[in-house]
């Protein structure tokens, strides 16, 4: 009798809290593919627009957060390819790479992406007044933007706040910091991304765009994100220009315990494979 009653109470209680979530205790982080423009920076690398078209269906299918589909200054058929991704989209944000550059700009918003991204030097006289005709234009269209501090991590950080403030300004919250010269340390990246979120408050939302070079490209991008970091530029197999970029594959599988990727470390591993086929 006193062993049915316990049996009885067990049940009741697994009852009650199998009607109760357990939280996912990791912490949202997006993954950016850069593969389509970064990655094809790689020495000797090209691909095709059917390569292209097929490899941003696969990161879509895979759930891959965003995708960066390339640059619509680099030609004609760029900017066919990028359409065509466009058009053939499911649920990733397709963004396109612009530079500070006006007329480039308008070659962007040609495409109609989710978000036209703006690489923004940091060691010139004139990028203020530069970047203010640029997000206008950008505004005018109604396209999200987003911008990237060129080798921020060796940067004044009083220079990239000011800019960061105009941007705040236009209602542009996205800030990539981009490693160009892949020489940025796993404590470099964090120190200096919390600093930076700190002194604006948290409010922009912050991107790492990790070079290889020193073979840290994972690590830096790791410690980015442990200091609030939303957002994680990746390529598949790490391909890139120079020594490459942060790979997608290492990244989830070394951190997938810390973060929640929109996708695991097998599905992850597996993405990569059916790329190489496409390849």
């Amino acid at each position: 009798m006193q062993e049915n009653c316990l049996n009885a109470l067990y049940m009741g209680v697994l009852t009650v809290f199998s009607k109760f979530k357990v939280p996912n205790m990791k912490q949202r982080r997006y993954l950016l593919d850069t593969t389509l423009r970064d990655g094809e920076q790689s020495p000797g690398l090209y691909f095709t627009s059917e390569q292209k078209v097929k490899i941003a269906a696969l990161l879509d299918l895979y759930g891959v957060h965003q995708i960066e589909a390339g640059v619509p200054a680099v030609s004609k058929q760029e900017k066919e390819d990028i359409i065509k991704i466009i058009e053939n989209r499911k649920n990733a944000v397709i963004s396109v790479w612009s530079r500070l550059v006006p007329a480039d700009i308008e070659l962007a918003i040609d495409t109609r992406p989710d978000i036209i991204h703006i690489g923004v030097p940091l060691n010139k006289d004139w990028v203020i007044d530069q970047l203010k005709v640029c997000l206008n234009l950008i505004n005018k269209s109604g396209i999200s933007a987003s911008v990237g501090f060129i080798n921020a991590f060796h940067s004044k950080m009083e220079l990239m706040l000011t800019i960061a403030k105009i941007l705040l300004d236009f209602g542009v919250t996205r800030i990539r910091f981009a490693d160009t010269t892949g020489t940025a340390s796993p404590s470099l990246c964090r120190n200096a991304l919390k600093d930076f979120s700190e002194k604006l408050e948290g409010r922009a939302e912050l991107g790492i765009h990790a070079h290889n070079d020193l073979g840290m490209a994972v690590a830096n991008t790791i410690e980015a994100a442990k200091a609030g970091c939303l957002y994680a530029d990746v390529t598949i197999n790490g391909i890139g220009e120079r020594a490459g970029n942060c790979d997608l594959a290492q990244l989830v599988h070394a951190s997938s315990s810390i973060f929640d990727w929109g996708i695991t470390a097998s599905a992850a591993k597996k993405l990569q494979k059916e790329i190489r086929r496409v390849l």
